[in-house]
């Protein structure tokens, strides 16, 4: 199916489906679910459950367990994402967040 015959079935200008298809824009959900109604597609989405505050807890102490192990501290963020770096670990968001902090 062509974009034209795309826009032609959602009312959706061809413009606007090709920068969704070129991934330059993020389609709400009702746009979303025009295009599938158009190609005769349905989603369905499946709830996953939330993950408990207190496993979260309990997975944050097991980390900074393991990082005091290394010999870091938990609150010195600097030597925390030179570890993580050494790791081959990305921490180009965190540090960008550090160095304007």
């Amino acid at each position: 199916m062509t974009l034209a015959e795309l826009s032609t079935r959602t009312g959706i200008a061809a413009s606007n489906l090709s920068r969704l298809e070129q991934g330059r824009v993020d389609a709400r959900a009702s746009t979303l679910a025009r295009v599938l109604r158009a190609l005769g597609l349905s989603l369905n989405a499946t709830p996953t459950p939330a993950r408990a505050l207190d496993e979260i807890a309990a997975r944050m102490a097991a980390g900074a367990e393991r990082l005091g192990n290394t010999g870091v501290l938990v609150r010195d963020a600097g030597a925390r994402l030179d570890w993580k770096e050494q790791r081959g670990l990305g921490t180009a968001v965190e540090r960008r967040l550090l160095d304007s902090g």
